[in-house]
């Protein structure tokens, strides 16, 4: 997929990778709405923009103040879109997400509410289906990225919420006209606590640079669908789609429910 003039709609681009990524699309000519809960680090990003193309060009940026768990918010920002730019959305990237408020020692949930997933796996299902009813009800192909974390492919005993969201997030499905991929890094972000940043530390940072680099890699490799996209210090790689002879033959088992599944969705919009 050629990246100017297309549509992107970033959940979670006022800080960290979210931010960096919206910078990156709009110089590269994307059209791009970014959410965020904090509106002052909204206008930031817009103001910056603003300062940095006075005299060159327009920026096509817009700033959308929703909470990710927010589903009618998730909703509306189809229809603002389409106000902003009067034309089909392209690419859903889910960079939104947040650690573990409690640890081993320090507990402080105390009525079953843990907002890790309710931020990091429910909101992020919800933000998937919506892009997928989207781009299946306007007859459209679509990109959409995930955000996951090196702890979506292994353990992190002090946050499991957060591992147990990030591993959810790594399960990609694979659509037909669709590509729906994960990006996971170690990158240096406000969302690193102490410990986990003296853990990846110790086996190297990931620049921010070849972060977003795989984020473009995503969208613009049309062979790319319901891969993982590793990015280490070691350098970038796509995660083979099956670790063990098992799990590949449950999916092959599962083919079939999900080509009906699939079927009667696209019956169901195209009627």
């Amino acid at each position: 997929m050629y990246l100017e003039d297309k549509v992107a709609i970033i959940h979670g681009g006022t800080s960290g990778i979210g931010k960096e990524l919206v910078w990156t699309l709009v110089s590269n000519r994307v059209n791009v709405i970014f959410t965020g809960t904090n509106k002052q680090k909204g206008h930031d990003v817009i103001e910056g923009l603003d300062n940095a193309f006075k005299g060159k060009r327009p920026h096509n940026a817009f700033f959308y103040n929703m909470d990710i768990t927010d589903w009618r918010a998730q909703e509306d920002i189809y229809d603002f879109a389409d106000q902003c730019y009067g034309k089909p959305i392209d690419i859903v990237i889910v960079i939104a997400g947040i650690l573990d408020s409690s640890n081993l020692v320090n507990d402080t949930e105390q009525d079953g509410h843990y907002r890790t997933l309710e931020v990091n796996l429910t909101a992020a299902v919800k933000a998937n289906r919506l892009a997928i009813q989207y781009f299946l009800r306007e007859k459209l192909g679509g990109c959409i990225i995930n955000t996951s974390s090196v702890y979506g492919l292994g353990p992190a005993p002090s946050n499991p919420l957060y591992a147990a969201s990030k591993h959810a997030a790594s399960l990609s499905i694979t659509y037909v006209d669709l590509q729906i991929n994960n990006a996971c890094s170690w990158l240096e972000t406000r969302l690193l606590p102490g410990e986990s940043m003296k853990v990846a530390s110790a086996f190297g940072m990931v620049p921010m640079k070849s972060c977003i680099d795989a984020y473009l890699y995503a969208i613009a490799d049309d062979s790319l669908n319901g891969d993982i996209i590793n990015v280490s210090p070691y350098g970038r790689s796509v995660e083979p789609r099956f670790s063990d002879p098992v799990i590949e033959q449950l999916d092959s088992m599962c083919s079939k429910r999900r080509e009906d599944i699939l079927g009667a969705i696209l019956a169901h919009f195209q009627a």
